[in-house]
């Protein structure tokens, strides 16, 4: 199975991978590997990932109904009045906006934004495919709701307080990240948007207000999710930060999402697009990856794994977070980010790695998301700006992707790795 996803990675073509590891499950089964009793136990253990999972979606496709996520990326365009500052404020804006949406869902807005503005300004769009892409990766690592791996760390780890962990070890390194890419891409980018025009006013339209001064009775009566969402991000990192203070009782994140997305749906006129617009794909990438991880566990791969693993155990933090994050940017251009971090998440465990190790799982977390900068192949939101923009006559090949995204890459790690290591 594992062998299949490289062979698509490689090729660029075959099946997805949600239908290769969905496969990969029925397989276990069928083959007496794992028993129907295990995989409907793995099953149960995932269904917290699951419906944390179908909650974000359910809010992004939500959002995107409303017409909120067209709006702000309108917002954000609009911060840019001169042309060359423009990769600035799309990599800063959409890397913002990433931490708190799940990023699949955010480029299948940004990339129809990103192509309109590039043929309002008469420019290549491509430089402006591949800031959209590098913005949602490395402001996706912030938090738990970014990206489907930072969600598996955040529930497979064990961490009492995952929003406080995530922010108090990943703040500071995305905030200079998302500077430092800002800086990078505006050099790199910048000269070639609209050259010879200073001013972009008279190739896009007036940017609108971030809050229309009128008319919110009606738009948040056919729109609930404009204050669900919110209301549901305040309540869950506010539990998370109370516990954290007073180490009190958890209320895990999945209880107050699901409680969101319940209440959405309640209020929402319109329940069938809303759930129509989840992406159901990756949800059977996660009940496949489950089940194959369990079989793995259960037939000793992953013990015998561990023993060949060049990782460290807690006692040599400094050497495990190189390794770990090493191996994750290697690993996420073979299998992608999701799937690895799956598959790591008990090996760590076995490796003595738990709830009062902190700084490992962020490790884990923020390489294997910064790896999709790497190459196409490392996340999931890459293929998706690949495929959109294909659709519309443009086309990115993999080592223009590389050329840009590899120097990013090791900036934004090292920034990482020395934060980190450091305990900032």
């Amino acid at each position: 199975m594992v062998g299949a996803v490289i062979a698509r990675q490689l090729l660029g073509r075959g099946p997805g991978v949600w239908t290769i590891f969905l496969a990969g499950a029925f397989l276990t089964v069928a083959t007496g590997a794992l028993s129907v009793a295990g995989a409907e136990s793995a099953l149960a253990g995932a269904a917290p990932v699951l419906l944390f999972l179908f909650s974000l979606f359910l809010f992004a496709g939500a959002l995107e109904r409303a017409g909120a996520l067209d709006h702000l990326a309108r917002w954000i365009v609009g911060r840019a009045d001169r042309a060359e500052n423009l990769p600035a404020v799309v990599f800063v804006g959409f890397g913002i906006l990433s931490a708190f949406l799940v990023n699949d869902a955010l480029v299948l807005i940004g990339v129809p934004l990103v192509l309109t503005v590039a043929r309002r300004v008469r420019t290549d769009p491509r430089p402006l495919l591949l800031t959209l892409a590098f913005a949602v990766t490395v402001g996706s690592v912030l938090t738990p709701f970014g990206n489907p791996q930072n969600l598996l760390v955040a529930v497979g780890s064990g961490l009492a307080d995952p929003v406080t962990t995530f922010l108090r070890y990943l703040l500071l390194p995305t905030v200079v990240n998302l500077a430092v890419g800002a800086w990078y891409l505006r050099r790199v980018f910048g000269p070639g948007v609209a050259p010879g025009r200073d001013r972009l006013d008279d190739g896009l339209e007036e940017a609108p207000p971030l809050f229309p001064p009128s008319g919110w009775g009606g738009r948040l009566y056919r729109s609930p999710v404009l204050y669900v969402f919110p209301g549901t991000l305040l309540v869950a990192i506010t539990l998370d930060l109370a516990s954290a203070i007073s180490h009190g009782p958890t209320v895990p994140l999945w209880e107050t999402t699901g409680a969101g997305a319940i209440l959405l749906l309640l209020l929402s006129p319109g329940r069938r697009p809303i759930v129509e617009r989840v992406d159901w794909t990756i949800l059977l990438l996660f009940v496949g990856l489950f089940v194959v991880v369990a079989s793995a566990v259960r037939g000793g791969v992953i013990g015998s794994v561990e023993s060949h693993f060049p990782i460290a155990g807690p006692g040599a933090p400094v050497a495990s977070l190189a390794a770990i994050m090493g191996t994750s940017v290697l690993g996420a251009q073979v299998v992608s980010n999701v799937p690895w971090v799956g598959l790591q998440i008990p090996l760590l465990a076995g490796l003595g790695f738990g709830p009062g190790t902190p700084v490992a799982w962020m490790a884990l977390a923020a390489s294997s998301t910064l790896a999709g900068n790497v190459t196409l192949l490392g996340a999931a939101s890459n293929l998706i700006v690949v495929e959109l923009a294909e659709k519309e006559g443009v086309s990115i090949r993999l080592g223009t992707f590389v050329r840009y995204g590899l120097p990013l890459s090791a900036i934004c790690l090292a920034v990482v790795f020395v934060l980190l290591a450091l305990g900032l």
